[in-house]
């Protein structure tokens, strides 16, 4: 969803002719409303980065909390929690870790309701200030009985922690993976510098023989 950014300036300062110097108060005051407006462009590029990035991902920074449904995931991300994803690389690569799967999870958890004979009424998943994860399945019912007492939820419970195993099985996977990677480069690296070594080595040896040579 796009969000509006706009630029207040003072009707005062306006006012002013380009000739005459500001105080430095309100100089000071127009740097901070120029540095707002550029925080504010930055977030909004970012947003916009985030929505390409997961085209199949809609984005709700409005607040509130709308559904996911089982062709569309709904993410609803806190503008607190985008502001800092904006502003911090390292945040946002954690983040955007999370959102890599939420496609996958959100099929995985309407695959297991059509699996139980389980109707959703809509999933939500949200992001809060400090990019805390949390998800719910909401309006289940058992599709033979048409209710939703406490057997939904149970079900609901039961997904939930499938949901959670898998994620943070996927997580330790996915830092095994890394671990693996960082350890092939190592080797690569020990292995390239003792090939220098030896290619150093041979060439002091071809030196140390052209110099008794010419000794002789």
């Amino acid at each position: 969803m796009p969000m509006e950014i706009r630029n207040n300036y003072s009707n005062y300062a306006a006012n002013y002719v380009d000739t005459v110097k500001k105080p430095d108060s309100e100089a000071a005051a127009e740097v901070k409303t120029n540095t707002s407006t550029n925080s504010k462009d930055k977030i909004q590029a970012y947003y916009e980065q985030l929505c390409k990035k997961f085209p199949q991902i809609n984005f709700n920074t409005n607040g509130g909390v709308l559904p996911s449904n089982s062709s569309r995931v709904t993410v609803n991300l806190s503008y607190d929690c985008l502001k800092k994803i904006a502003n911090d690389p390292v945040f946002a690569k954690e983040i955007e870790w999370n959102l890599s799967g939420e496609v996958a999870a959100n099929s995985m958890v309407y695959g297991w309701a059509q699996r139980d004979g389980v109707v959703l009424g809509g999933r939500t998943v949200t992001y809060d200030a400090n990019g805390n994860r949390q998800s719910s399945c909401g309006g289940m019912r058992t599709a033979n009985t048409g209710n939703g007492n406490s057997s939904t939820d149970k079900i609901q419970k039961k997904y939930k922690e499938e949901e959670e195993r898998l994620l943070k099985a996927r997580k330790k996977r996915e830092e095994k993976e890394k671990i693996a990677e960082k350890q092939a480069e190592k080797k690569a690296a020990e292995e390239k510098a003792a090939q220098r070594r030896a290619e150093r080595k041979e060439r002091m040896k071809g030196t140390f023989t052209v110099s008794a040579t010419s000794t002789d």
